[in-house]
C-alpha cells in the first residue's frame, strides 16, 4: 500500500468558488477542504467522497483573541489563528479552544508547551514559500525550520496548508510532501499533517467526542 493512499485535507482555503474548488481538489487526490470566512451555498454539488467543512480564521488584536477564540469553543468551526508576533502567538496557544496556530513567526519552548497543554495543532503554510521570493523566502523558511524543531519537542500535531485562494494554488499531496521537505519534515510526517492532523481535529468537532479518548457510541 502507498503512503499516499489516506484521506487527504487542507484545512485552510478560502475560494471563491468552493464547489469549483472541491472538484479541482477532488481531482488532486484530497478528501475534503476547509472554507474559511467564505460563504458556502447550501446547494453545492460535490464530488463523491468528498466533504467541505467550515472554518473561521480569528482576525484580532492580541488583546482580543482570547475572547474571540472563547466564543468558538463549543463550536464545530475548525478555528485558525494566522500567527505573528509573540504576543499575538503567546495569546492564541493560551487559549483552550482554538484548533491551528498558523505559520508562527516568533515561536519557543514556551508557546510550544502552551500549545500542547490546550491541544493547538502548529499549521505549515507551503503557500508562502510558493508566493514569496528571494529573502523573503529565506526568512520563512528559517521561520519553518524553528517552528518544526519545536512541534517535535512538544509532540504537537502539524497541520500542513497551501492557503488555497483558487484553484490555480493547488498541488497534490505528493507535491506538498516534496516541497515540506525544504525545511525538514520528513514524507511521513508530512502525510500526517495531511491526514491524520486534519481527521483527528474532526474528530474533536464531531457531536459525539467528549475528550481524548472518551466518545458517545
Amino acid at each position: 500500500m502507498s503512503q499516499f493512499d489516506p484521506k487527504f485535507y487542507d484545512f485552510f482555503t478560502h475560494p471563491d468558488s468552493p464547489g469549483q474548488m472541491a472538484a479541482e481538489a477532488k481531482r488532486y487526490g484530497y478528501s475534503g477542504i476547509v472554507v474559511t470566512n467564505s460563504k458556502i451555498n447550501k446547494g453545492i454539488v460535490l464530488p463523491d467522497d468528498f466533504s467541505i467543512y467550515k472554518g473561521i480564521e480569528i482576525q484580532a488584536k492580541p488583546s482580543r483573541i482570547r475572547e474571540e477564540i472563547k466564543k468558538l469553543k463549543n463550536s464545530n468551526l475548525i478555528s485558525i489563528v494566522r500567527g505573528g508576533e509573540e504576543e499575538l502567538n503567546r495569546a492564541a496557544v493560551e487559549s483552550a479552544g482554538l484548533d491551528i496556530l498558523l505559520q508562527p513567526l516568533e515561536f519557543n519552548n514556551v508557546l510550544a508547551k502552551a500549545a500542547s497543554d490546550n491541544s493547538i495543532a502548529i499549521g505549515f503554510n507551503l503557500g508562502s514559500l510558493i508566493k514569496l521570493k528571494g529573502d523573503a523566502r529565506i526568512r520563512e523558511l528559517k521561520y519553518m525550520r524553528t517552528n518544526i524543531k519545536h512541534t517535535r519537542k512538544y509532540k504537537l500535531e502539524m497541520i500542513l496548508t497551501g492557503d488555497l485562494g483558487s484553484v490555480y494554488d493547488l498541488r497534490s499531496p505528493r507535491e506538498m510532501a516534496a516541497l515540506s521537505s525544504l525545511f525538514g519534515m520528513t514524507q511521513s510526517e508530512a502525510i500526517d499533517a495531511m491526514s491524520a492532523a486534519p481527521m483527528g481535529i474532526l474528530r474533536r468537532k464531531s457531536l459525539n467526542y467528549i475528550q481524548e479518548g472518551v466518545e458517545l457510541i
